[in-house]
């Protein structure tokens, strides 16, 4: 069987394009599996890709190798560290550049750099290939923003300023970028300034087949809670709501020490495996996914959302996250809280009641997951945009 495959892939290898994805979190990660891997067993079913990702310790890479061999993928696994700080990232850039080169050393005719994210960016631009090679930068978010906002840089600081300059220089060497959100592209078209490459708009997209309506067993309705609880998002609010709407609250995380402490036995929190997160979600359930509105987050698409409503789950967010304010009002999937306050909270919960009400509302919200957050709909849409880079 895999004798057979790497036959297939060795066909596949002959064709354009050729990618070398460069991705700084760990494909065995949650967030790598869902946002990574998902698209790759995918793109590479017509594509010649090699993986380079930064892997934790902890991690099940062997799962995940296994899943990337089977898909045809060439996946080149670097240690990723944590310290000392600055200087480790250097050391990771460093050892991604090499392998970079080392890939395309390998690689005849037109390569695509497909760099998810900053630190990935400046890899390829170290990396330094001859002018067959392009440029994709998949921003992910308004990074050096990002880390201002989570109180990990001083705003102005030195940190900040470096990433900046290089930030300015992606944008204006980008030969595509690809970002999550609409309202995200003026601001990216301002940086970019005189490049008039192609910007994409991509959303954080979920394999539909995965994450499907499913009944709640004979339980009632539920407030649900997935993913971190850490400083990008204000979790108190979506406690807030849950106590709000009188309903039981479920937090799967696998930050279960902060989220207790935040909770004071309120609800129930638990760690669960990726693969085990879409059976947790049901139709009738109430989503969260306050993430906390800075100038950062206007490029932000929260993946949990498209999950959510997959699964036929309208969403509660905060105002001011990327195009949250428009689809989740706009289409009747959701709402968005003007702020955390009691009043904000209260009028949030009597319209959520109201959705949790309508019989349509499962359906409604898978429709707009198909329509909007399609893992399909995604790959076509890399596929379409890879092809035109090296056509």
């Amino acid at each position: 069987m895999i004798e057979s495959r790497r036959e297939d892939q060795a066909v596949v290898n002959q064709r354009h394009p050729r990618v070398i994805y460069i991705s700084y979190d760990g494909a065995a990660e949650p967030l790598g599996q869902s946002q990574v891997v998902s698209y790759l067993e995918k793109l590479a079913a017509h594509c010649a890709i090699h993986l380079i990702s930064f892997e934790k310790p902890g991690d099940d890479r062997e799962a995940v190798g296994a899943r990337l061999l089977e898909a045809g993928v060439d996946w080149h696994p670097v240690d990723y560290h944590r310290k000392p700080a600055v200087l480790s990232t250097a050391f990771d850039i460093s050892r991604g550049t090499r392998k970079i080169r080392e890939i395309a050393a390998g690689v005849e005719g037109p390569l695509i750099l497909h760099a998810r994210s900053y630190v990935p960016a400046l890899i390829t631009q170290r990396a330094r290939l001859d002018e067959r090679a392009r440029f994709l930068f998949d921003i992910r978010g308004f990074w050096a923003d990002e880390r201002v906002d989570a109180g990990l840089w001083r705003p102005g600081g030195p940190l900040y300023r470096l990433a900046k300059h290089y930030e300015r220089r992606f944008f204006a060497e980008a030969d595509a970028v690809v970002t999550l959100t609409e309202a995200s592209v003026p601001q990216i078209r301002e940086w970019m300034g005189s490049n008039d490459a192609p910007v994409e708009v991509i959303p954080t997209c979920v394999d539909l087949e995965r994450f499907r309506p499913n009944s709640a067993r004979g339980r009632g309705p539920r407030v649900l809670w997935a993913g971190t609880v850490g400083p990008r998002y204000d979790f108190r609010a979506g406690v807030a709501l849950a106590r709000e709407l009188g309903l039981p609250f479920t937090v799967l995380t696998r930050e279960e020490d902060e989220a207790r402490a935040m909770l004071d036995g309120a609800a129930q929190v638990r760690s669960v495996p990726p693969a085990e997160v879409p059976s947790e979600f049901a139709a009738g359930d109430v989503g969260l996914s306050t993430m906390l509105p800075t100038f950062s987050k206007l490029a932000s698409a929260p993946t949990r959302v498209g999950e959510y409503l997959a699964a036929g789950m309208p969403v509660a967010a905060l105002a001011g996250v990327g195009d949250l304010d428009r689809l989740l009002p706009g289409r009747n999937v959701g709402i968005v809280l003007t702020d955390s306050s009691a009043n904000s909270v209260k009028a949030a919960a009597d319209r959520m009641r109201e959705l949790m009400a309508d019989p349509e509302t499962p359906a409604r919200c898978r429709h707009v997951a198909e329509e909007r957050f399609s893992l399909d709909d995604g790959v076509a849409r890399y596929l379409e945009l890879y092809k035109g880079l090296t056509d």
